[in-house]
């Protein structure tokens, strides 16, 4: 009648086909948007980098940005852009 490997295959097909659509696809948006953000920096934008550094990016030159940390003093670090977890955006937008 019913065959218990026929039923096991297709729960795990069903365990599968959730996990896909709650795991994989949200993050693979994620992951979009982020590429997407990394693109649009440039000189100007006010950004925070993941250890939480807020400056303003003075130069970009490929996968390297250089920030303004320090307006007093003109301290600038140089990152990666992947380091770049957003960008600010200024009240009035």
């Amino acid at each position: 009648m019913n065959n218990p490997l026929l039923v096991i295959l297709a729960y795990a097909l069903a365990l599968f086909a959730i996990l896909y659509f709650v795991v994989i696809v949200p993050g693979n948006k994620k992951n979009k948007q982020v590429k997407e953000m990394h693109a649009s920096v440039k000189a100007g934008d006010k950004v925070t980098t993941i250890g939480g550094l807020i400056g303003k990016v003075v130069e970009r030159d490929g996968d390297t940005v250089r920030l303004l940390v320090d307006e007093a003093n003109g301290t600038t670090a140089t990152f990666v852009i992947y380091a770049i977890q957003q960008i600010i955006k200024p009240a009035e937008e």
